[in-house]
């Protein structure tokens, strides 16, 4: 199978807009982690030249259209559509792909490895530092997500920058003794650092931290998702994604890090999908929360588990959103969630509520509004 000249967009880019975990380089292209099967060791090898992909542990392949159809359970010419419209909004689509239909695999940006996870910490704290959060992403917080102004502050959120602003802030992390190497969503660009911030992609930055507190990654809250124009009304699009630079010119990875929020020696640890969202549940309920990007984005939690239960954490209570028990996919990662935890020596239980609201945040905030009592568990 050829590599096709149709296309305006690579397997990379694809694998951008996936957020699939570069693991290294290999003679055709890179290994990434499988999202198909979950596994976590690079067992995906993704084809520059051929614009393909093969898992060695599962067995899956395709082209990269199949490749995005099969994570999002949608059809070839629909995944073309997504792909198309996110490229066309210029915030994923990376150098080595800009203004050429080919690229041979020896022409692939240099990529950094990953820096070490208080390198990362540091330069995210301090890129925060330099950054404000706008009155109407302010409002937005407190007002429909219920968080009070001193929570606000806590959790650290801030607004993502213009994009004129971004070789100025990497200027001026690197005169405050910051590494910019390894950490995602800087990259180099005519031999200057810079970071990865557009216009299509403003929003609300989440640090994503680990249960030592040290932030792992930033993921944007997106003031407008991404979707295409022919999509269904109903249909939301994409509301979500990391801070990344993989595919640029010395540029990283995000990876998938889990996040946590609360205390790390709970007895009772409760599971979600989506950062912000268990930030506001966290301070709704009372409770420690542990979050993943998204529904199979399972493979960091055994380490997590494995953490907690030297802690003592005894329970994890399962708090997907409602739709698990119709979306086919949330159930499977519903029930990786349940394997890890039985693995680790934890106990699993399944929390549900009025199915009207989807999230455990959408559930609380309205029992908070309605003055209902608190609910023990």
């Amino acid at each position: 199978m050829g590599k096709s000249h149709d296309f305006p967009f690579g397997i990379m880019d694809v694998a951008e807009l996936l957020h699939l975990r570069i693991r290294r380089p290999n003679a055709t292209g890179y290994y990434a982690d499988c999202p198909i099967c979950g596994d976590k060791r690079g067992k995906m090898s993704l084809s520059t030249k051929l614009d393909s992909w093969r898992c060695n542990y599962c067995g899956e392949h395709g082209g990269m259209l199949s490749l995005y159809a099969r994570v999002y359970n949608i059809s070839n010419s629909e995944a073309y559509r997504e792909i198309c419209e996110a490229l066309q909004n210029g915030e994923f689509a990376p150098d080595y792909y800009a203004g050429a239909s080919e690229k041979k695999s020896e022409d692939v940006a240099e990529q950094s490895p990953l820096a070490d996870v208080r390198t990362i910490h540091q330069t995210f704290t301090m890129l925060l530092s330099l950054l404000t959060l706008s009155k109407k992403h302010r409002e937005h917080l407190r007002t429909v997500r219920g968080l009070t102004e001193q929570q606000i502050d806590e959790l650290g959120y801030k607004s993502t920058p213009p994009f004129y602003l971004c070789r100025k802030l990497a200027g001026q992390l690197l005169e405050k003794g910051c590494t910019l190497q390894g950490v995602p969503g800087f990259y180099q660009k005519d031999g200057h650092w810079t970071v990865k911030f557009y216009t299509k992609t403003a929003g609300i930055l989440i640090p994503v931290r680990g249960i030592d507190g040290l932030i792992r990654g930033l993921q944007i809250r997106l003031d407008v998702p991404i979707k295409d124009e022919n999509d269904d009304p109903d249909k939301q699009g994409a509301k979500y994604i990391w801070l990344s630079s993989v595919g640029k010119p010395m540029g990283v990875s995000s990876g998938s890090p889990v996040h946590f929020v609360g205390d790390p020696m709970a007895r009772v640890v409760f599971v979600t999908e989506g950062f912000l969202k268990a930030d506001v549940a966290h301070y709704l309920m009372n409770r420690s929360f542990a979050a993943i990007a998204g529904a199979n984005n399972t493979a960091q939690l055994e380490l997590l588990f494995s953490l907690l239960k030297q802690n003592g954490t005894e329970i994890i209570m399962e708090a997907a959103d409602m739709d698990k028990y119709r979306n086919e996919q949330v159930d499977k990662g519903v029930s990786q969630i349940y394997l890890i935890a039985k693995k680790c020596g934890l106990s699993y239980k399944r929390l549900t509520w009025n199915p009207n609201y989807k999230g455990v945040d959408d559930w609380q905030l309205a029992l908070k509004r309605k003055q209902s009592g608190k609910i023990n568990y």
